[in-house]
This record gives structure tokens, sequence and C-alpha cells, in this order.
């Protein structure tokens, strides 16, 4: 319930005049080493027409490590508000040691509400390393796959259905020994150019 509460003042904070568009899956910030617990971020994205700013949370339930629950808020085209909802799922392919990094499968299902309907269906895979100094710890990964979209209602220009790749490379950081507090920056690149920036509490480092 904390939490909850905790994430509804942080999305009431979006300032505008909050029925534009958000693109559910990027960046999806999904590493093979990343954090649990919960995320709050910052985005930029341009991967809509109209995309200005949101603030996306995403949740990891304790004890399942490759299933995450993603929502945000933002503003879409012409200053209007757009949600997002989404489902991430996650496992592992192969672990350092076999390959020289770490490798995950990733999937989902995500919907943007906003100025019509957007669903989303991304795959691929991520893969990742980490490295660790002290109490400081860091693990850049890169992921690559496709995205379905398809757009319902009658104000989106353009194809109704589209698949293109995806493209995002991020970073995690943690200053303590139990990385109970973990930065979180990603970029999707391509036509699906977002930027998000954030902290993710309470997880940890994920273990396989």
């Amino acid at each position: 319930m904390r939490r909850t509460l905790t994430l509804a003042i942080l999305l009431a904070a979006v300032p505008g005049g909050l029925s534009g568009q958000l693109a559910p899956d990027t960046p999806r910030l999904m590493s093979p080493n990343g954090p649990g617990g919960l995320a709050v971020l910052w985005v930029q994205p341009d991967a809509l027409p109209g995309d200005e700013k949101a603030i996306v949370a995403t949740w990891t339930p304790p004890g399942s490590p490759g299933l995450r629950l993603r929502g945000g808020i933002g503003v879409g085209a012409e200053d209007d508000e757009a949600f997002l909802a989404a489902l991430d799922i996650q496992t592992s392919i192969a672990r350092r040691g076999t390959l020289p990094f770490d490798l995950d499968w990733q999937a989902g299902a995500g919907v943007g509400f906003g100025s019509h309907l957007l669903l989303t269906v991304p795959v691929g895979v991520t893969a990742g390393t980490s490295w660790s100094s002290g109490s400081v710890w860091m693990g850049p990964y890169v992921s690559v796959g496709l995205a379905a979209d398809l757009h319902l209602g009658d104000d989106f220009e353009g194809d109704e259905f589209e698949v293109g790749p995806a493209l995002d490379i991020g970073l995690d950081l943690a200053l303590d020994d139990a990385r109970h507090a973990v930065i979180r920056a990603a970029a999707s690149l391509g036509d699906r150019q977002t930027l998000a920036v954030g902290l993710a509490i309470g997880g940890g480092a994920r273990t396989r």
C-alpha cells in the first residue's frame, strides 16, 4: 500500500494539461543483472509524434525475478495526457562462463491509452555484464529485438499495424554493497527513440 501511494503521488506530480500517446515499451530496461523492487523513472520519449515527457514506474513482485509490471503517465500530442501499462517477461539463456556475457530472452505486452489505443508486443534478447570495485557496482547492457505495434482509433495517422526493430542500451549503477538503491539509465535508439533516468529501490541485484 505504501508503494502504491508513493507511485500515485509521483504520477500526480507530472505537470501539464495532461489524450496524446505513449509507447509502452521504450526503453524497457531489461538487463540480465538489473535490480528488482520498485523503480521510478523520468522518461523523455520520441517514439510517436507529439511525445513530450512521462513518469514511468516498474515493479518486480517478490520471488518473481522474471516477471515485471510497468505503468506510467505522461504528456503526448497537443499537451494531452497519455497512459501506459505493460507486463515484461524475462528468462535466462546463458550466464557468463558459457559466454563472455549474460544473455536473456525477453518478451512482453503493453498498451498505451491516449488519442488512440496502442497495443505493443516486443520480443528480443538482452546481453549484459557487471563489474564491482568496493561498494561500487555497475552493469551495462544492450537489448535487440522487434516490436509489433497495433494502432486502434481514428486519430492515428499512419499504418494501423507496424513491426519494427528495437534497440536499447542501458547502465545500472549502485554505490552501496547491498545495492538497495540502483541508479538506472537507458536509451532506445532508431525509430523508438526514448531516454529514461531513474532510481530502483528495495530490490537489490537480481541473481539467477
